[in-house]
């Protein structure tokens, strides 16, 4: 998502793209490469993507500009600053201006999701706000939360500002900045009402979640789940996946991968004898399992992180 400056950049940001179409869809407007948006000099990217298998997202930055992500479908993680930060449906997580930040373990995990990059509201006539609009908006932006639950109801705003990007016309530029300040407005004005889950299930989910980290080894049924938090199977059901972004079972198996690469980075053990200890049947069946999930096999992802600080 590092904007591009040369045309080199440009062909491997390209080059990038087309490598990645199998396993992604993807649809990004990019002022390095796409028309700019007149009287919008404010708006620099729109993209977004629906994995279905784990992509790289290494270290970057972006000087000048905030980064939003808003996560639709599914759950992805985010290091920055020596912290991860995980978020799931209706998640929307941030980078300030020349912040460097990446993928959990430098890949984003099979979700769907939308992104903006957006200069800070530092200029005169920042999308043509006036001085004191401006300074609120600077202030409220550099007040939000790293990760905060906005729902999904701002996804439509998304759409509405790609569908300005692809319809030219004289009311291009009002209807860009038009969508990117509801966009805005929705970060710093968020609904109150984005969770519809009782106070005392969120807690069971909480446990739940909580268990299943400490216990990767643990392989319970939506079934079982369900009679944990005291509620119907397919309330449980329903209710989880708007928690996690996730089916539950999918989220288990998320988080034993997650456990896996812990042990591949922090231990010697063999894959055949991590596999076993995470309660997979065979280490060909946790190999599938975890490509589907990180995007390449166990041997290959503690290659590649031979030399990552453990």
């Amino acid at each position: 998502m590092a904007k591009p400056h040369t045309e080199s950049d440009r062909q491997a940001s390209l080059d990038k793209e087309q490598n990645s179409l199998a396993r992604s869809a993807r649809w990004t407007y990019n002022t390095a490469m796409d028309p700019i948006i007149r009287l919008v000099p404010e708006f620099v990217m729109l993209g977004s993507d629906e994995l279905r298998k784990a992509l790289p997202l290494n270290e970057h930055e972006h000087p000048g500009c905030y980064e939003f992500v808003l996560i639709e479908r599914g759950k992805a993680r985010w290091e920055l600053e020596g912290g991860l930060y995980e978020t799931h449906a209706g998640d929307l997580f941030h980078s300030r201006p020349g912040e460097k930040h990446r993928g959990g373990f430098n890949v984003i995990e099979p979700c769907k999701f939308w992104w903006l990059i957006i200069s800070a509201p530092h200029q005169e006539g920042w999308l043509r706000l006036a001085p004191e609009e401006s300074i609120h908006m600077d202030q409220a932006l550099s007040r939000l939360p790293r990760v905060m639950q906005i729902g999904l109801p701002p996804v439509e705003s998304f759409k509405k500002l790609k569908k300005a990007l692809i319809i030219e016309g004289p009311h291009q530029s009002t209807a860009v900045r038009s969508a990117l300040l509801d966009i805005l407005l929705a970060l710093i004005q968020p609904s109150a009402d984005t969770y519809a889950i009782a106070p005392d299930l969120l807690h069971q989910f909480n446990g739940l979640v909580a268990k299943m980290g400490n216990e990767p080894e643990w392989r319970p049924s939506v079934k079982e789940l369900a009679a944990i938090a005291g509620v119907s199977t397919s309330h449980f059901y329903r209710t989880f996946q708007e928690f996690s972004g996730e089916p539950p079972v999918t989220y288990v198996e998320r988080l034993r991968v997650k456990a896996a690469c812990r042990q591949l980075a922090e231990s010697q053990d063999s894959v055949t004898d991590i596999s076993h200890r995470l309660g997979y049947q065979s280490s060909q069946h946790f190999a599938t399992v975890f490509k589907r999930f990180v995007g390449v096999t166990p041997t290959q992802w503690r290659n590649s992180h031979s030399d990552s600080p453990k």
